[in-house]
């Protein structure tokens, strides 16, 4: 029978945080599923112990070579037999009745794309994290392009028809999700859910933490520019707005981290050649 959401988990080189991942799926209320694992990236040390944890899992699992979120993401959206796609990162865990409550929002509301509130959580406490809703006087297509109102790829279902209609993911862009997201509001019937269905994890090597976020918003945007649908070609100077505020965002951050460096400096006490510290 064909599955009614195929749950896709990108991983590499953190088979701990993986199992996390596989069990929170298995205490879903909503058992018509599968899961399929994409293990991708170069051969280290850790790959057989990866394949094994997904396989004792119960899963689907694919190996790729390529690198990169995207094309891992794309490797299981081929794959995949539902109807409908759930990403869920590998460092992220669900709360237990997170595909029910959105496939239930997206029957009431016909809708082929279903976003949802979140927990951030680390070692020491967890904190809600409430999604903005489009403010009213914009069409969920117009804010989507103006903002990135969906969230991560943890906290999203969406059909897989759709997915492949718009292409799927950008394997260009390193964190994808945006520029996803707003080519199917162009075509598709986006919502929300406003249940907290996602523990996001928050660790040192958060793929968020790691990529450059104004070059790739300003990618995101620039990319939007050109592909604009035709009636949405009004938003241009909005977006050219918008990128004026990114970049002058990252130049104040790269001007504050280099005072603060160079202020650092200045104030760390230097030692003689002698080993002893220089006094005031």
């Amino acid at each position: 029978m064909q599955p009614l959401v195929s749950v896709i988990i990108p991983t590499r080189d953190r088979p701990g945080f993986l199992q996390e991942a596989i069990e929170s799926v298995s205490r879903q209320t909503c058992k018509n599923y599968e899961i399929i694992v994409v293990v991708n990236g170069p051969d280290n040390h850790l790959i057989a112990e990866t394949m094994k944890i997904a396989a004792a899992g119960g899963c689907s699992v694919l190996r790729i070579d390529r690198s990169g979120i995207a094309v891992a993401l794309n490797a299981g959206i081929q794959a995949a037999k539902g109807v409908w796609l759930a990403f869920l990162d590998d460092d992220d865990v669900w709360e237990p009745g997170k595909l029910e409550s959105q496939i239930k929002v997206a029957a009431g509301s016909q809708a082929d794309v279903v976003f949802s509130d979140f927990t951030h959580f680390d070692k020491t406490n967890s904190v809600p994290s409430y999604l903005p809703r489009p403010p009213l006087q914009l069409s969920p297509r117009e804010a989507m392009t103006l903002r990135n109102y969906g969230g991560g790829c943890s906290t999203t279902i969406v059909k897989r028809a759709a997915a492949l209609a718009v292409g799927g993911f950008d394997e260009s862009i390193v964190s994808p999700d945006w520029d996803m997201w707003m080519r199917l509001a162009w075509q598709y019937r986006v919502t929300w859910d406003d249940a907290l269905t996602t523990r996001v994890r928050l660790h040192a090597n958060n793929t968020s933490k790691q990529i450059s976020w104004a070059y790739w918003t300003l990618h995101i945007q620039f990319k939007a520019l050109r592909t604009l649908p035709p009636d949405l070609r009004r938003l241009r100077f909005r977006i050219v707005l918008q990128m004026l505020k990114v970049t002058g965002k990252a130049g104040e951050t790269y001007i504050r981290h280099r005072y603060r460096n160079a202020f650092r400096r200045l104030s760390t006490p230097r030692a003689h050649s002698s080993g002893e510290i220089r006094k005031a």
